[in-house]
């Protein structure tokens, strides 16, 4: 677990990490062997090129839009609203807007 997150404390997974001009600012909450959490910040208009996932993974928008392109289709994402990629299944995520998320990554 990050030390940023303190136990017995509220906190917005949001908050935790900040926009930086023209990249994608990225902070690892939880990262063992079995899982891992990713907190990303995406400024508008970057992207994170089509790859495919090392296992089965659950994204949280947290603030703003993107698109996810998954296996050639486009689906647009907003807060509050999730997506689930399969296990080696090809994506990608542009921001159309500044956009937060939460990656949950469960490994084999």
């Amino acid at each position: 677990m990050n030390n940023v997150i303190k136990a017995g404390e509220v906190f917005k997974l949001a908050g935790l990490v900040s926009y930086a001009e023209g990249q994608i600012a990225k902070m690892n909450v939880v990262n063992d062997d079995r899982v891992k959490l990713i907190l990303m910040a995406f400024d508008a208009g970057s992207e994170l090129p089509e790859h495919a996932a090392p296992g089965d993974a659950i994204v949280f928008a947290l603030e703003g839009e993107a698109v996810i392109s998954y296996e050639g289709q486009d689906h647009t994402i907003k807060a509050g609203e999730n997506f689930h990629f399969a296990k080696a299944d090809r994506h990608s995520v542009k921001a159309t807007k500044q956009f937060k998320m939460a990656l949950l990554l469960t490994l084999e």
